[in-house]
């Protein structure tokens, strides 16, 4: 008995998949690992046969469903959440409109079942460099796992109007935790929607004064004035640092970001680990000397292993919503 997309247990799945791909008019392509459960892999391929232009909807990489979409033409690329989706070298996404989705249930702050990773010591310096327009990445975690010198970055943000929602950004190995280049994310986004990710692991110590997110200007991205305009939406950045200048957040220069950039009810943490070697860092988040040709504006952070929230390079960063006043009063309220 095949599973029919029409009736019973095959309708039901159908409904489910529709639900998880929301508004979107192109077509969906399905990524599965061999390793993925035989039934589960066989169900699936009865549900979604080929379309009526014969075109096949089954790849066993992300980067052949990415090839395989239309630019501009809303494509969904459906992503299995067993197994670990592994590449070879970190892909260049300058395609626009597709819409990546993982399918392990939603919702996730960390731990997202659908895994994207680049590992062996692959000269990449990412693992996803968006530079498109409008593109969308849900229910994903990212893994920069590369022992190359040259990997410094998980993702790089550089495309227009880019979502991420429920997210993750982590290295897998601590190689480049000792350089002050390394980010897990390099951002140059414009026009970016970020609602629950997370940036940064609290398992890996970084030993370095580097940065979790470095707001800098990006070559071949959409916008050549750094980010602007971007929204993060009860988003955490988190590291746990021997190197007290250690930093969450930092423009790298002033042309790294430009007009707004707004943080609504996000968190700051590093981790106090003395087992681990964790300490306090000085500060949360970290403008640049000479900075005015934009805004950060804070609403409502809640920092935790912050010496300050930002007590040094404050230009153009405000917060608003006054924060909860404890022993650690000083974590939540700088600037003034």
């Amino acid at each position: 008995m095949t599973f029919n997309l029409n009736s019973g247990w095959g309708q039901v799945v159908a409904t489910q998949i529709a639900s998880a791909v929301g508004p979107s008019m192109g077509r969906i392509h399905i990524v599965l690992e061999d390793s993925d459960p035989e039934a589960m892999q066989t169900m699936i391929k009865q549900l979604c046969i080929p379309d009526p232009m014969g075109q096949v909807r089954f790849y066993t990489t992300l980067l052949a469903a990415y090839n395989a979409c239309t630019s501009n033409a809303n494509d969904v690329i459906l992503l299995s959440a067993h197994s670990t989706h592994a590449l070879a070298t970190g892909i260049a996404w300058s395609k626009s409109r597709i819409h990546v989705i993982g399918m392990d249930g939603g919702d996730r702050i960390v731990q997202q079942g659908a895994k994207i990773e680049l590992s062996g010591a692959v000269d990449s310096a990412y693992v996803l460099k968006v530079t498109g327009t409008r593109n969308s990445f849900r229910n994903i975690k990212f893994i920069q796992s590369s022992t190359h010198a040259n990997a410094l970055n998980v993702v790089q943000m550089a495309g227009e109007g880019t979502l991420y929602k429920n997210c993750s950004f982590i290295f897998g190995v601590a190689d480049n935790l000792d350089l002050t280049t390394s980010a897990e994310v390099l951002m140059g986004e414009d026009s970016g929607t970020l609602i629950n990710c997370s940036f940064g692991t609290d398992v890996l110590l970084t030993s370095a004064a580097r940065n979790i997110m470095a707001f800098d200007a990006i070559s071949g991205a959409s916008s050549a004035d750094g980010a602007k305009s971007n929204r993060f939406i009860s988003c955490e950045w988190l590291t746990m640092s021997s190197d007290s200048g250690a930093q969450l957040i930092k423009v790298i220069d002033t042309a790294g970001a430009k007009f707004l950039n707004e943080f609504i009810d996000c968190r700051y943490m590093a981790v106090i680990s003395s087992g681990g070697g964790g300490a306090a860092i000085t500060n949360a988040v970290q403008s640049v000397a000479s900075f005015v040709d934009g805004s950060f504006h804070f609403i409502r952070p809640t920092t935790n292993g912050c010496t300050n929230f930002c007590a040094t390079l404050t230009s153009q960063f405000t917060i608003s919503g006054a924060p909860v006043f404890t022993a650690n009063a000083h974590e939540g309220g700088t600037p003034s």
